[in-house]
Formats: C-alpha cells, sequence, structure tokens
C-alpha cells in the first residue's frame, strides 16, 4: 500500500545500537505506509579547523579538501556497513521495502540534518535516542533533544529501550489538547500521518480539576470529529492532573498502553506547560515511548 502522505522517511545515524533501534522502527512505518527510507550521517572534519599559519589560500583549500575527502571515504565505508546490516534487517523482517539508500556529508550533525532535509523534503524524521544515564555520552543523543526543539519537519523520537512489534507500530496515539482553534487542523493532520497505521488517537485534556466547561469543549470536539470522520477511532478524555503535568502524563500513557505521544508546536498552552526546560527534558529523557511533534 502506497501511503498518501508518508513518502520518504528520514533516518539521521550515528551507528550506534540507538540508531539502530530507530531505523528498525522506521523500517517498520515504511513497510507499511510504502515509503522509501533514507538514512543520513553527518561527520565533523577538523580540516575547517585548520589555522592557516603556513602556504596560501589555496594550498590551505587543497590540504581541507583532501582530508575531508579522505574522511568521507572512511564514513561512507561505516555507512555501507550499517546500511547492510539495516537491509538484513528488512529481509530477515520481510519488509516489503523496495530500497534503502543513505547519504553521508561533512559537517555539524545539528546543522546538516536540517539542511539536508530542505533537500531531501522527508514526510517523517526518525531519530534514535538513549537513556539518562547514556546521554550524555551521546553526540546524536544531544542532538536529537536540539531537533526535537527546532527541526521544521514532523520529527519522532524513539528511545532505546523502546520495542515494539510491526502491528503495534503507532496503534495507539495521544493527542493532548488545551481547546484552542488549532485543534482541527492539528487532529486531522495528525490522523493523516499516522493513516496507514490504523492508528486509535486519543485526544486527552489534563486539567487541575476536570470542571465542566473543559468537558463541554471536548465534548464539541467530539461531536465534530464523529460527524466529519465517523470511520476514525478517537477516544475523548479530560482527566485531573495528579502531582505535575509530567507524571499525569506517564500514568495516563501506562495506564492505556499507549505507543505515541504527539504533540504540535502551534499548541502554544501546551507547549508553554510541556516544552519548559525542565518538564521537556523529563518528557524526553524518561518516557519510553515515541515521542512524535509536528507543525501545522
Amino acid at each position: 500500500m502506497e501511503s498518501k502522505v508518508l513518502k520518504k522517511i528520514l533516518v539521521p545515524v550515528d551507528y550506534s545500537e540507538y540508531s539502530l533501534q530507530a531505523a528498525k522502527y522506521a523500517l517498520r512505518i515504511a513497510h507499511k505506509a510504502g515509503a522509501e527510507i533514507m538514512l543520513f550521517h553527518s561527520f565533523y572534519s577538523p580540516a575547517y579547523d585548520l589555522i592557516e599559519l603556513t602556504g596560501n589560500k589555496e594550498t590551505q583549500e587543497k590540504l581541507r579538501e583532501e582530508l575531508t575527502n579522505k574522511l568521507l571515504l572512511e564514513e561512507k565505508v561505516k555507512m555501507d556497513e550499517f546500511a547492510q546490516t539495516v537491509q538484513k534487517i528488512r529481509q530477515s523482517e520481510k519488509y516489503n521495502i523496495e530500497e534503502i539508500h543513505y547519504e553521508v556529508q561533512p559537517g555539524l550533525a545539528k546543522d546538516q540534518i536540517s539542511l539536508y532535509c530542505t533537500v531531501y523534503k522527508p514526510n517523517l524524521v526518525v531519530m534514535g535516542t538513549r537513556g539518562t544515564d547514556k546521554r550524555d555520552q551521546s553526540i546524536l543523543g544531544s542532538v536529537t533533544e536540539y531537533a526535537l526543539m527546532k527541526l521544521r519537519y514532523p520529527l519522532l523520537t524513539v528511545p532505546e529501550e523502546h520495542h515494539t512489534k510491526l502491528g503495534e507500530v503507532g496503534t495507539e496515539v495521544v493527542y493532548l489538547t488545551d481547546f484552542d482553534e488549532s485543534d482541527f487542523v492539528s487532529i486531522k493532520r495528525l490522523m493523516s500521518y499516522f493513516i496507514d497505521l490504523e492508528p486509535s488517537i486519543h485526544c486527552l485534556h489534563i486539567g487541575d480539576t476536570a470542571d465542566k466547561s473543559e468537558k463541554a469543549k471536548m465534548e464539541g470536539l467530539k461531536n465534530y470529529f464523529s460527524y466529519a470522520y465517523p470511520l476514525s477511532k478517537i477516544e475523548y478524555e479530560v482527566i485531573d492532573k495528579e502531582g505535575d503535568l509530567v507524571h499525569s502524563v506517564e500514568q495516563y500513557l501506562k495506564k492505556k498502553s499507549i505507543n505515541i505521544l504527539s504533540l504540535t508546536s502551534r499548541k502554544r498552552n501546551a507547549l508553554e506547560k510541556l516544552f519548559s526546560p525542565s518538564l521537556t527534558k523529563r518528557l524526553f529523557h524518561n518516557l519510553n515511548i515515541p515521542l512524535f511533534v509536528f507543525h501545522n
């Protein structure tokens, strides 16, 4: 089945185990959506930091080019080995994906990923993350955190410890709402992103107290989507906050066996609560399910 939305999936990697975990997740999505996969790696070249102590400008540029090309060849060997590992997984799991491409470029990862997105124009970026105790040791871990806040393309972060079967990918997705006008567009876009995965979407509001006005607003959302999209599987819940917001989210995810937590950057109220530095760090580091951030 060819997806109307997910046609191109970009997977930035650093050859680590958690990069492989992200690639595995991308394989499952690509198989169900009929999408292609592009593995991407960028590497630091000290050639750009050479101090011009001797020689003319032409000589320095030649040295930079030679050193960068040497490193590029070495990185392409590593990437080819990584891509072969991903191909073997695809074959063993009998995923229906025609070809897995890869690209290697010099430069700082956080900059090159963003730049490459403007060229490749992926419908989805999938990146791996590590556990809290390991993240400080990881270059890509910090890059994923940067991408989560800055990247203007749909991003799905996959924790290293997260394991799921093909049929479970994206089946239970939480959408956090604070009842603003963007909800109607955001939920429709969320449904379109995961339509090939046949998701059940949980539209969730967490308040200090689940008062009547909040329940009435949720009922309005429910009435609209029940009428406009009668075949869609959407649950609507308003719950009281238990402790802080992140703890409430964690409890709900466990209770409902959620596969993906989704947020949209347009929801300013939700982002002000969830993306304050301390709360963002807890969500990103502690939740053991993929986090999906998208834009309207």
